[in-house]
């Protein structure tokens, strides 16, 4: 009588390498929501800098205020409201500074470490924003 099945050493030789498959693979997968975490706050940077900065810069040029963007008077990004005028979202990794015009810092329950700081614009340059 002929009998189908897996003999219990190829069973023993399925778990083990398995279990040197996880032990090479486990390390590579620590650490990666963090990663993905500071991802999305360099992309979020690269977007201000690229299309927000520019934008708010020429408005701030254009009524007169030249290039500075971070003042009440500019009223560009002094506050959350007017920044959420220029992009979509802020990220939740990130919470808008009440303190500092333009900037942001680390919220450390969704899982953010970097924070975000700010130098305005001038007669010559637009704003930028740096992670730290």
């Amino acid at each position: 009588m002929k009998r189908a099945g897996f003999t219990m050493i190829e069973l023993i030789f399925v778990i083990v390498i398995l279990g040197i498959l996880s032990a090479v693979a486990l390390p590579k997968f620590i650490g990666v929501s963090q990663q993905a975490h500071d991802q999305k706050v360099e992309a979020f940077v690269g977007t201000l800098n690229r299309t927000v900065g520019p934008s708010m810069w020429a408005k701030s040029i254009a009524d007169g205020n030249n290039g500075v963007v971070a003042t009440a008077a500019a009223g560009l990004c002094d506050t959350k409201a007017h920044l959420l005028t220029y992009v979509d979202k802020i990220p939740d990794e990130l919470t808008f500074s009440t303190t500092t015009p333009c900037t942001f810092d680390a919220n450390a329950s969704a899982g953010g470490t970097k924070t975000i700081s700010f130098t305005d614009g001038n007669a010559t340059s637009s704003p930028r924003w740096t992670v730290n």
